[in-house]
């Protein structure tokens, strides 16, 4: 699958559109396979994955959930101080299903206080469009778009955003980053593709995609449009192949253009275990610098028991977003998640980003751990105990920020961490 990083899940932290766990979301039954594809969305209040091709005709998500506890460092500052946190996340979905087509529609703000007057209040505000259709037995179709506005630093203290790693939930790369000073960030990405299915093994699909980022602290907008044509051959009812080219140009703070071509595999080893394995060379203009390369990614995930899983990214990837006018960005995530009883589970999450700048803008670097717990009340609530760490260094400057935080959470027919 091709690798231009621009959205997924939502926030500015999103990862790319065409990046390692995207290529997991997007993952289809190979075509000679009688199973329909199931495409899972991530749900935006952090519950875990919805299933886009559920049988009920239409379903209205609504839930939300109140945080309150303690952040290191609030705007990511080098010398920043310490404050107690209060945080509310609503959350309202609407899911529609119909005999050729499904959509979703999310949208949650985050609202933060602190006990102290060094901070203000503010909000990040985030939404997501997910369309899947077919136009007959041959000819499909699918759009995604996601935007976010408000202040970055409040992502930290939001539910935290996933993409789907094969039928796994799982962090990208975003949570290892938050700029210090960013000021508001505007974030807007949509991707629309269409598939042709050859034959029973054979699948020609086009995706065009488009981006915008800007950061009012840093007075600097990104923005890459894309075109990605694949062919993939499907060797077995488990494994596929595919080749694919795609041409890009990075507009802004940025402006020249790039082609890149490569292969890849999908390979589901055994139920509920996915493989996807994507690279090629990436050929830009002499506008863009020295910046040749190899891109590729890396997307795993297995159930090791019937209450327990695992994911694992990596991912080198030509972008130009949320880390600031740049044109690679390398970075891996890993997770473990465990189910102690049928009411209480557990999860961990790590994941690593660096981007290479190409402007004003320093190269950044960025590592994210989280741990929660969580047990479930019954009528739909969930109270957790969680601790988010962060580190990251951009130029010159080098901040970290911890979290941890009481929640009680109201996710009625949400996502499911488990599928």
């Amino acid at each position: 699958m091709p690798l231009v990083a621009q959205t997924t899940d939502g926030g500015s932290s999103a990862e790319g559109s065409q990046g390692a766990g995207n290529q997991a979301d997007n993952m289809q039954a190979p075509p000679e396979s009688e199973e329909a594809p199931t495409v899972y969305v991530p749900a935006l209040d952090g519950s875990g994955l919805i299933d886009l091709s559920s049988p009920v005709r239409t379903h209205l998500l609504v839930g939300g959930t109140y945080s309150g506890g303690w952040d290191s460092n609030p705007d990511d500052l080098a010398n920043g101080a310490a404050s107690g946190a209060y945080v509310f996340s609503p959350y309202l979905g609407l899911q529609i299903n119909s005999s050729n087509a499904h959509y979703l529609l999310q949208y949650q703000p985050t609202i933060r206080q602190y006990t102290s007057n060094h901070y203000a209040g503010g909000m990040m505000n985030l939404a997501s469009l997910k369309v899947v259709g077919n136009l007959s037995d041959r000819w499909h179709w699918d759009l995604k778009a996601s935007g976010s506005h408000g202040q970055d630093s409040i992502r930290l203290l939001a539910p935290v955003q996933t993409e789907a790693i094969g039928n796994v939930p799982g962090t990208g790369s975003g949570s290892a980053s938050y700029f210090p000073d960013a000021g508001t960030v505007t974030y807007i990405s949509g991707e629309v593709g269409a598939h042709y299915d050859r034959s029973d093994r054979d699948i020609i699909e086009v995706q065009v995609a488009n981006s915008y980022n800007r950061y009012s602290g840093l007075e600097e907008t990104s923005s890459i449009a894309s075109i990605v044509l694949s062919y993939q051959r499907a060797i077995s009812s488990s494994t596929s192949v595919n080749a694919y080219e795609q041409t890009s140009y990075y507009y802004g703070s940025i402006n020249c253009g790039s082609v890149g071509f490569g292969i890849g595999a999908n390979w589901k080893v055994r139920e509920n275990m996915t493989l996807s394995l994507s690279g090629g060379p990436q050929l830009d203009s002499a506008s863009c610098g020295k910046q040749q390369g190899f891109a590729y990614s890396v997307a795993f995930s297995t159930r090791i028991s019937a209450k327990s899983q695992i994911y694992a990214t990596s991912a080198r990837q030509p972008t130009t977003t949320y880390l600031g006018p740049g044109l690679w960005q390398e970075s891996a995530s890993a997770g473990y998640q465990r189910e102690l009883t049928p009411s209480r589970t557990f999860g961990v999450d790590v994941g690593y980003v660096s981007s290479d700048a190409l402007s004003a803008t320093d190269s950044y670097h960025g590592t994210y751990f989280d741990g929660t717990y969580s047990h479930h009340l019954g009528h739909a609530f969930t109270a957790a105990i969680s601790y988010r760490n962060y580190a990251g260094n951009w130029g010159q400057t080098n901040f970290s920020r911890q979290v941890a935080l009481f929640s009680l959470a109201w996710t009625p027919g949400a996502g499911h961490l488990f599928q």
